[in-house]
């Protein structure tokens, strides 16, 4: 027995797995970013977040 508002389980399932995808790719766009921050000014903030001295 469903409950009344849940929709069909495919729906759901569709649901969750694209935001899981969205999550997903946030997370490496993120990452990418620090290893490759686009920024040629060797002293902006970005390349400080991986140096092994902090």
């Amino acid at each position: 027995m469903e409950h009344h508002l849940m929709g069909p389980l495919l729906g759901n399932i569709i649901i969750l797995v694209g935001g899981g995808l969205i999550t997903l790719g946030c997370y490496v766009y993120a990452i990418w970013l620090l290893i490759h921050p686009g920024e040629h000014d060797q002293r902006h903030p970005k390349y400080g977040v991986l140096d092994d001295d902090r």
